[in-house]
C-alpha cells in the first residue's frame, strides 16, 4: 500500500485536514470553565454523537475551509485579512491547530487588546483566538504584543495572554506577569463564570471560545499564576 501524501511539514493529508477542519467534523463538546471533559472522543461512538449534535446547528463556515488548496497555511493566513471578522477568527483558531510558523506575524497584527468588547462584533473572539494561536505556535516574536494584553481591563484578555506567554516560555514575561498578578479590578470579569457566554449568539463562536477557555483556565490557579510557575518565577525581568 502506498504511503499517504504529506504536506511541506511532513504531515499526512488526513492529519492536516484534521488540524484545519477540527471544527467541521470533529467538534469538541461545549465546556465551561470549571467543568472538565475529554478533549477528544475515546470511541467512534462518542465521536459520532458529537458530530451529530453539532450538525444540528447552523454552521456557516463549512464551505469556507473545506478546500484550503495545496498550501493550507497560506490560505488560512490570507483569510486573516478578510473583510468578515468571523472569517478572521475562524482562521486564527485553525492556524493555532495547524502550527504554521508563517502565521506568527499575521496573528500578531490581528491582536487589538485595546478595542472595546462589543456584543456581535467579533473583536473579542478574534483577540482570544489569535492570542491562543500564538501560544500554540510558541514563538518569542509574540512576547511583547502579548505582554500588552496583560494591561487590558478585560480579564479574559489578561488570562489568555498570560497562558500564551507561559506556553512560549520567554522569561521576559515574568515581570509583567508579576504585575498582572497584583491586579484585582477588571471591566469584564471572567475567572470561571464564562460571562462571555451571555454575549455570544453564534454557536460556532461559542465552540471556539469554550475550547479556548477549557485549554487556558484551570482553577484554582489563574493562568497568570500558572504562567509564572511554568517560567520558574525568580526576580523581576522587566
Amino acid at each position: 500500500m502506498a504511503p499517504p501524501p504529506v504536506d511541506q511539514y511532513g504531515r499526512t493529508t488526513s492529519s492536516l485536514h484534521l488540524a484545519i477542519l477540527l471544527f467541521v467534523k470533529h467538534h469538541e463538546p461545549l465546556a465551561w470553565p470549571g467543568k472538565r471533559y475529554m478533549a477528544w472522543p475515546r470511541s467512534q461512538r462518542h465521536m459520532d454523537r458529537t458530530i451529530r449534535a453539532f450538525e444540528k446547528e447552523s454552521w456557516d463556515w463549512r464551505e469556507e475551509f473545506t478546500d484550503p488548496g495545496d498550501d493550507a497555511g497560506a490560505s488560512l493566513i490570507e483569510k486573516l485579512s478578510d473583510d468578515d471578522i468571523a472569517v478572521r477568527w475562524k482562521a486564527a483558531w485553525a492556524l493555532g491547530h495547524l502550527g504554521d510558523p508563517r502565521a506568527v506575524d499575521p496573528l500578531i497584527a490581528s491582536l487589538d487588546f485595546a478595542a472595546p468588547v462589543v456584543m456581535g462584533e467579533g473583536v473579542f473572539t478574534l483577540n482570544m483566538a489569535a492570542a491562543w494561536a500564538l501560544g500554540k505556535l510558541k514563538d518569542s516574536r509574540a512576547v511583547e504584543p502579548l505582554v500588552r494584553g496583560l494591561s487590558s481591563a478585560c480579564s479574559d484578555y489578561v488570562w489568555v495572554a498570560a497562558w500564551a506567554l507561559g506556553e512560549i516560555g520567554d522569561r521576559r514575561a515574568i515581570g509583567p506577569l508579576q504585575k498582572a498578578r497584583e491586579r484585582d479590578e477588571f471591566e469584564c470579569v471572567w475567572q470561571g463564570d464564562a460571562s462571555w457566554s451571555g454575549r455570544v449568539i453564534d454557536p460556532a463562536e461559542k465552540v471556539v471560545l469554550a475550547s479556548i477557555t477549557e485549554r487556558t483556565f484551570h482553577a484554582p490557579e489563574t493562568p497568570v499564576e500558572k504562567a509564572l510557575e511554568k517560567l520558574g518565577e525568580k526576580g523581576d525581568f522587566t
